[in-house]
């Protein structure tokens, strides 16, 4: 059978990702922070979002790396 490029590849980035993209509600039930706190960590670059038209999305696992970094001690 012909591949016609339709198929997504098992494993592919696009699908893991797309599956993990959090809602900003979503993200602060996660990380048990105020809608403003998370505002706050968007705009300080503490940690990475996408803007997908007005909407922001977040990837759960680089939510975590970016709680690991702000880990003191």
């Amino acid at each position: 059978m012909a591949n016609t490029g339709m198929d997504a590849p098992t494993g592919s980035p696009r699908t893991e990702d797309h599956a993990a993209l959090l809602t900003e509600k979503q993200t602060c039930a996660y990380l048990n922070v105020s809608k403003r706190n998370l505002y706050c960590w968007r705009m300080a670059g503490l940690v990475p979002y996408f803007k997908i038209g007005r909407a922001v999305r977040f990837r759960k696992s680089e939510l975590d790396t970016a709680l690991e970094r702000m880990r003191v001690g």
